[in-house]
């Protein structure tokens, strides 16, 4: 239990995306726990992930 430490925050599975990212600048972190509506652990979502899917977006939208 010494390594463990509770999530500052969290996100559920069907948040939006202003409201996850508004989490992950309040906070400081670069992963955040995800839960479904029973707030059972789905796994996790990273700050990365999702601006590296931006930029492919955007990147995509821009060749068109």
């Amino acid at each position: 239990y010494e390594l463990m430490q509770r999530p500052i925050e969290y996100v559920f599975i069907e948040e939006r995306m202003e409201s996850v990212m508004e989490k992950f600048e309040r906070t400081g972190a670069w992963n955040l726990p995800v839960l479904d509506e029973g707030f059972h652990y789905v796994g996790f979502v990273s700050k990365s992930r999702i601006l590296s899917v931006y930029r492919e977006q955007l990147s995509q939208v821009s060749h068109e």
